[in-house]
């Protein structure tokens, strides 16, 4: 199906979504949006977009609909909600879910609209804010062979590398890997912000620290992005803190169901609900440093 032909709807314009929904214009889709918070569509509009005012009217026409939300009641209100996009979708439309949301809240939407005839992709997103603009996120797949070939022109738009798109399996495997990746992510953040807080109480200097970390077998893409949020602090946030508390919980939750002992992901739970319970939610993920560093009385910057 050529591009000029296939419209697409988009559900989220998040600080990821946005981004994701910017390079589809660009890509050439004629583009349908709406956003619970009405004017984050205004930029996408004056580039070419056409805003609508329902989730409904968002997927009317559309060939796929791209949804990129918080959390599994997030995507039941704007899929099955009063005029939600299951109103709205054409028989045959695929809908590709970019959101991080539980297996069996796959499970339940794709045999939903499965009734409906309309088809379903787990495709959550991984990589940052500046990767999500530059079209370069790393994208999970889970859903059948044929509707990830038809929806491979879309996706393509939002990673530019094909080799960045990963066919996980069936429904519910796309969804279990980001859950995974994110523990691993939380965890190493939590395993950062010890190494962090404990050097910096023995006195040794930030820039010590990091030459150390970049010139040995522990250097990572993650512990120069925490490195980052020591030197440029109050940045917008990449990844909000409450978003990774619900990914932790939802790990937590399927490792319940599968009778799988998680302990260190137990632990870095209780860390995350610590900052989000001292007001810390919307701000990036990395705030658990600067909490931990005020326990140990330790500067994080300076």
């Amino acid at each position: 199906m050529a591009k000029k032909r296939t419209k697409v709807g988009f559900v989220g314009l998040g600080l990821m979504g946005a981004p994701m929904a910017a390079n589809l214009l660009k890509a050439g889709f004629p583009l349908q949006v709406w956003n619970r918070t009405a004017d984050r569509a205004d930029a996408l509009v004056a580039q070419g977009a056409t805003k609508a005012v329902t989730p409904a009217a968002a997927a009317r026409g559309a060939d796929f609909v791209v949804v990129m939300v918080a959390d599994d009641a997030a995507l039941d209100s704007v899929v099955f909600g009063e005029e939600g996009l299951s109103r709205g979708m054409k028989r045959g439309a695929v809908l590709i879910n970019c959101s991080t949301t539980s297996p069996g809240m796959s499970f339940r939407t794709a045999t939903a609209l499965r009734s409906l005839s309309v088809r379903y992709l787990e495709a959550p997103v991984m990589r940052s804010v500046q990767a999500a603009r530059e079209g370069k996120l790393q994208v999970l797949i889970g859903g059948s062979a044929e509707d990830f070939e038809k929806a491979k022109p879309v996706l393509a738009a939002i990673a530019s590398d094909i080799n960045q798109i990963h066919h996980i399996g069936e429904i519910g495997k796309a969804a279990t890997m980001k859950l995974a990746c994110n523990l691993l992510v939380a965890a190493l953040m939590q395993v950062f912000t010890e190494y962090f807080v404990l050097a910096r109480k023995a006195g040794i200097p930030f820039e010590t620290m990091m030459e150390v970390l970049h010139a040995g077998p522990l250097d990572s893409q993650l512990f120069r992005y925490a490195e980052q949020t020591v030197v440029n602090p109050g940045g917008r946030p990449n990844f909000y803190l409450r978003h990774m508390l619900k990914d932790v919980n939802l790990t937590l939750e399927l490792a319940r169901q599968l009778d799988v002992p998680l302990p260190l992901t137990a632990a870095v739970r209780q860390m995350l609900a610590a900052a989000k319970n001292l007001g810390r939610g919307d701000e990036d993920f990395a705030a658990v440093l600067d909490m931990m560093a005020g326990w140990a009385a330790v500067p994080v910057r300076g």
